[in-house]
């Protein structure tokens, strides 16, 4: 299996890059699966994402049992899922792909009063959430940001918070972050990229990313999409 997934991952990896007839080297698109009940709905975004530069549609599938049997030969690097499916749910399917490859990101595709699907999505592992109104720009932003930030929209953050809050953390642990890790930590829940909480913060990128090194080692976690699932159900933020 380790041999399988790093073969994989070393084919996946984002910065792989084409060489042209010149000699010059070009960005691979971004390879996205989609996973949606409705075909119109899964037509609808396969439409935007084979019209839109750099990005590029591998699949489209009814269920999570379908796009899990075509990843042993599809190599996605996002799944856009919707979270109500039928058979295996999406939040489901979320468990399952991240335990068979953990570097594919995951974006939830949801209608606007999921809270609690949401919250369960998060600790499952997927890496952004999308109302399913979105328009083709918000949608086609998130996927794009998905591997610096979490693709989740204002609205969607705010009502997790709201959400989580009523609930008491899982752990008790203190994990020893600083004013300013927590800052960022908070940053990062509300799904904004390490530019823009440097931006917000007034700090370097380059600052951001060691602070986010040092709430990897504390939260003992090693992707983005853990440490927001680990600061929600703990209510670090």
């Amino acid at each position: 299996m380790n041999a399988h997934y790093n073969q994989r991952k070393k084919h996946n990896l984002r910065s792989n890059l084409l060489n042209d007839n010149l000699g010059h080297t070009t960005l691979a698109p971004l390879k996205v699966m989609i996973v949606d009940d409705d075909k119109k709905v899964r037509d609808m975004y396969a439409e935007i994402l084979c019209g839109t530069n750099g990005l590029t549609c591998v699949g489209s599938y009814g269920d999570c049992e379908s796009a899990l049997a075509a990843l042993e030969t599809l190599v996605p690097d996002v799944i856009l899922m919707d979270i109500g499916l039928p058979g295996m749910s999406g939040i489901e399917g979320v468990q399952q792909v991240k335990a068979l490859y953990p570097h594919i990101e995951i974006i939830m595709l949801t209608i606007y009063d999921d809270d609690d699907k949401i919250f369960r999505s998060i600790c499952a592992g997927a890496s952004g959430y999308m109302l399913k109104n979105s328009n083709p720009d918000e949608l086609v932003s998130g996927i794009r940001n998905i591997q610096t930030g979490a693709a989740m929209s204002a609205s969607i953050a705010r009502r997790v918070l709201n959400f989580v809050r009523q609930y008491p953390p899982v752990s008790s642990e203190d994990y020893g972050l600083t004013r300013r890790e927590m800052d960022i930590l908070q940053l990062m829940v509300e799904g904004h990229s390490d530019k823009v909480i440097a931006d917000l913060l007034f700090i370097s990128p380059y600052t951001v990313n060691s602070h986010i090194k040092r709430i990897y080692e504390k939260l003992h976690v090693h992707s983005k999409s853990q440490a927001v699932s680990t600061a929600l159900k703990n209510r670090l933020v």
